[in-house]
């Protein structure tokens, strides 16, 4: 038996067809889901899967679900705003009846291939549809995720747009890549083939350029395309083509949150430095958090002195706009550290709040102690 192994298609009917052509012999093909999202032709591969494939063959991509339900796909920052607005075109061409089809997806599956137990998902058994785990993860993760599924034969996995094929004790972990929008510098259609308990990473030389060209008449912004374009081109290059300011409207046209806002740009800072904060593992957080706990004390030293703080002379200016600097610059030191700890905009506004609420009721209590025994209060 051959089983052809597909993963994020992402709209690209081109490179589609041209992995179809290159292994016309397949007796049954697996998808590992996003058909959406990225590409041009979003309908054409949607229409294709619900002509082609079983349910129970094909799984749900993060893409699939937030255009069926109109989600957020929680992209990695550098393509948040490529998806925000070819999410706008998937939701445009897609029928009723295409979203009701993604909608209806599972994000994981589990099956036999001759005797060789199998489990399919779009990200890893523990998040099937957002944990980014490349190939390079320290290998206690990938142990912890296949000992939550108890070690099957095969795991089929996409996501990450990198084709890989590692064996961790009795499992192979598949990762085909991507058909649509491969990241690993080579710009071929990326899949693989399940052939007799055999697997290969291949490759399918597709037509770019015509997939370039059906971004005509999508509506979608010259640079969001020219970016396209770079990163099919390329296989994976993202250009680095936006300002701050651009990434940022992008961003706000979904998560209208300012909280939100600030923890997004520190986080885009972060990546940027080379580190992701959101990702920090618990041996390496104790060190994150000394790091970022003498960045603030440091930087509270800074405000200190910016205060008038030398009472022997009357020289002395208070610089209130550099104050307000200092002030961000302290927001940026503690934005990083709420990320070190796990902690998103979301939690830090309840935490707050929760805080807040306690803070005034033990106000509340002790100023109506005061007022019931004056003389024992009194200072």
């Amino acid at each position: 038996m051959k089983i052809l192994i597909l993963s994020d298609i992402h709209g690209n009917w081109a490179a589609l067809q041209a992995v179809l052509a290159a292994e016309p012999d397949a007796d049954q093909i697996l998808c590992l889901g996003d058909l959406v999202n990225y590409g041009p032709q979003p309908a054409e591969c949607v229409a294709w899967a619900m002509k082609t494939l079983t349910s129970d063959w094909l799984i749900q991509g993060n893409h699939d679900r937030a255009v069926a339900l109109d989600e957020d796909p929680r992209s990695s920052v550098p393509y948040m705003a490529l998806a925000a607005a070819t999410q706008g075109l998937s939701k445009r061409v897609l029928a009723s009846e295409m979203k009701q089809f993604l909608a209806g997806l599972q994000p994981l599956q589990r099956f036999q291939l001759d005797n060789a137990i199998c489990i399919a998902c779009h990200a890893v058994p523990s998040e099937p549809l957002y944990e980014y785990l490349p190939p390079n993860s320290p290998v206690i993760l990938w142990e912890s995720e296949l000992n939550a599924v108890n070690y099957p034969d095969f795991l089929f996995v996409g996501h990450t747009h990198l084709p890989t094929k590692t064996q961790f004790r009795r499992t192979l972990i598949v990762n085909p890549g991507s058909v649509g929008q491969p990241k690993d510098g080579d710009p071929r259609a990326a899949y693989a083939v399940w052939e007799d308990g055999e697997v290969s990473l291949r490759r399918a030389e597709y037509n770019v350029e015509q997939t370039i060209r059906a971004y005509r008449g999508t509506r979608l912004e010259p640079h969001i395309v020219d970016t396209l374009a770079e990163v099919l081109r390329t296989g994976g290059h993202l250009p680095l083509d936006q300002t701050a300011y651009e990434r940022l409207r992008t961003y706000m046209q979904t998560h209208p949150d300012h909280l939100g806002a600030i923890f997004f740009l520190r986080q885009e800072l972060t990546l940027r430095e080379g580190h992701d904060l959101t990702k920090v593992t618990d041996a390496d957080r104790p060190q994150w958090l000394l790091n970022y706990a003498r960045a603030l004390a440091q930087q509270g030293a800074r405000l200190t002195d910016l205060g008038p703080w030398r009472w022997w002379t009357a020289s002395q200016r208070f610089n209130q706009a550099h104050v307000r600097a200092e002030l961000i610059e302290l927001l940026h030191q503690a934005v990083a550290l709420a990320q070190v700890l796990g902690m998103d905009a979301d939690e830090v506004f309840d935490a707050f709040v929760k805080q807040h609420c306690a803070s005034r009721t033990m106000t509340a209590t002790t100023s109506a102690n005061r007022v019931k025994d004056p003389i024992q209060h009194s200072e």
